[in-house]
């Protein structure tokens, strides 16, 4: 299920918000129980991502059970696991232009999206040349050994990567200066809402009413 754009960042921002200074409480697990219920199919998925994580969030559970205590420690942990399985349920099917499409619906200044949309563009275009280079390492039996040609293989592939960047970067603006390009992206301004989007709207209030009155 994906919902509007622009709603998935206020929700995101309202529950990362609300669950980020104040301790762990039931009610935070009513927009996850919603998003599961929509996004079935793909919890499992998600879980998967989520558990991964967790090697990194359980070192600082015990990072901060030795420094402060117990309780403190886990409500860390709850807190930082559910804001994470919330935003991944909400941005799993994301491939980045809709998060820069919700930030051209709430109005944020035209260089803020441009600049938003260029790293986005560079990410795309690293991610694919370097799953070229891994398919041309495949091609060529090259094995991952501990060893000083594997070390300097590592460093070719940065150092190529980066000049790809540069390159790429140059020619992205050569092409846009071109066009005369003016600071503004212009992406489809279609806005429609669902009643999805209404449901998750309400629910993650309500969890933020719930947060402040209780």
């Amino acid at each position: 299920m994906r919902f509007n754009p622009a709603i998935s960042l206020i929700c995101a921002f309202i529950f990362t918000l609300g669950a980020s200074f104040s301790n762990f409480n039931i009610y935070f697990l009513l927009p996850i129980i919603f998003l599961v219920a929509v996004n079935f199919s793909n919890s499992l998925e998600v879980l998967k991502k989520l558990l991964f994580l967790n090697l990194f969030i359980f070192t600082i559970f015990i990072f901060v059970w030795f420094q402060a205590d117990f309780y403190e420690a886990i409500n860390i942990y709850l807190r930082t696991n559910i804001i994470i399985f919330f935003n991944l349920l909400l941005f799993f099917d994301s491939k980045g232009l809709d998060i820069i499409r919700g930030f051209f619906f709430l109005k944020f200044p035209k260089r803020f999206i441009s600049a938003f949309y260029f790293t986005w563009k560079m990410i795309i275009e690293l991610q694919n040349e370097f799953k070229n280079i891994k398919i041309s390492l495949v091609s060529r039996n090259f094995s991952n050994k501990t060893s000083l040609f594997t070390y300097q293989t590592y460093g070719n592939i940065l150092g190529l990567l980066f000049i790809k960047s540069m390159q790429k970067a140059q020619n992205l603006k050569d092409s846009f200066d071109l066009r005369g390009f003016n600071g503004e992206i212009y992406l489809n301004s279609d806005f429609s809402l669902s009643k999805y989007d209404y449901v998750l709207l309400f629910i993650t209030i309500f969890t933020l009413i719930l947060k402040v009155f209780l």
